[in-house]
């Protein structure tokens, strides 16, 4: 009998072990957009999910920018992949999120419909251009590219349309441009009814633009679970880079198509190839030096007002992830 007693006690207690270890991981719901920006979190999902001791990641789909950040505020998702300035606006309202990480540098085109006559940003006056939203990267963006030619935002007419929907909205004759990430603009290429213009490497080069944000209820009551996903995320972003360069995108494109989003490879390898340098994941330091320069073409924008970025900045986890990489 007192065997009998003993081994079952045994056994509650590895039961009870076995389910704490499995409670013990910190579960992250983190949102998205359809968007070749937001590769790194996906590419870590497939390559790491699985293995994590202290994370699990649940990568959440949002079709519009406002959905997604709707869903930030109240707590619904606990981090995101964000635009920078919408990021940095919610967090002047009073959101406490935290930028830990970039998701990427440059990455977005200005695409013009096929047959516009449109050939630089003087032949954009007066023209209906479509932005993901209008407190966006891509805002500032269009702006800075503007005043090339002596002209602003307000010499043209912005339209705010989620980036799924650009292509239908260039299809119908609603806009004659759009800039947004990929792969948007390479689809509306290989369609045959839009041109991309201008990447915007070569308006701001190596720019921000979407960033990762985790509440800071999160950063400050699970870190080691935050550290071990953003260094996930930093060796994918250079393995994404890496298969760029070597290999055509192939991988990057097998792990993700149809899974994440409804792209096939083809689309996927387009959005990230020609040239290979029209994004990049490798670089995700989060340096203040690079943020400051978005709030200011934000500001130049009247998008954004001027942001505490000593506050905003939480770089420590990308810190920890370089040094223990190092010493590895």
């Amino acid at each position: 009998m007192k065997i009998t007693t003993y081994f079952n006690a045994l056994c509650a207690f590895m039961l009870l072990a076995t389910t704490t270890a499995v409670s013990a991981k910190t579960t992250l719901k983190v949102g998205y957009l359809p968007i070749l920006d937001h590769l790194t979190l996906l590419v870590s999902h497939v390559q790491d999910n699985k293995n994590f001791q202290q994370v699990d990641i649940k990568p959440k789909l949002f079709k519009s920018w406002g959905a997604m950040t709707g869903a930030l505020k109240a707590e619904v998702i606990d981090a995101a992949f964000i635009l920078s300035p919408l990021a940095m606006d919610t967090f002047n309202k009073g959101s406490n999120i935290r930028a830990i990480l970039l998701a990427h540098r440059d990455g977005s085109a200005i695409t013009i419909k096929k047959g516009a006559n449109i050939h630089s940003a003087a032949d954009l006056k007066g023209k209906k251009v479509a932005i993901p939203y209008r407190i966006s990267t891509h805002t500032a963006l269009l702006n800075q590219y503007l005043s090339n030619d002596g002209l602003s935002l307000k010499d043209i007419k912005t339209r705010i349309i989620a980036p799924p929907d650009m292509i239908k909205a260039m299809h119908i004759g609603v806009i004659d441009a759009f800039i947004v990430a990929e792969p948007f603009g390479t689809k509306a290429q290989n369609q045959g009814l839009g041109e991309i213009m201008k990447l915007t490497k070569d308006i701001v080069p190596n720019h921000v633009e979407c960033i990762v944000v985790v509440r800071e209820e999160v950063l400050q009551q699970s870190p080691a679970a935050v550290e071990e996903w953003v260094a996930s995320l930093i060796r994918a972003g250079q393995f994404i880079d890496q298969d760029k360069l070597e290999n055509g995108s192939k991988a990057v494109a097998q792990m993700t198509a149809k899974k994440y989003w409804p792209y096939n490879k083809k689309d996927i390898i387009s959005g990230l190839q020609n040239p290979s340098d029209r994004i990049s994941f490798s670089d995700l330091k989060p340096d203040k030096a690079d943020f400051q320069t978005i709030v200011d073409i934000s500001i130049d924008s009247n998008i954004l007002d001027k942001v505490d970025l000593n506050r905003f900045i939480e770089p420590r986890f990308y810190q920890k992830a370089v040094t223990a990489e190092s010493a590895n």
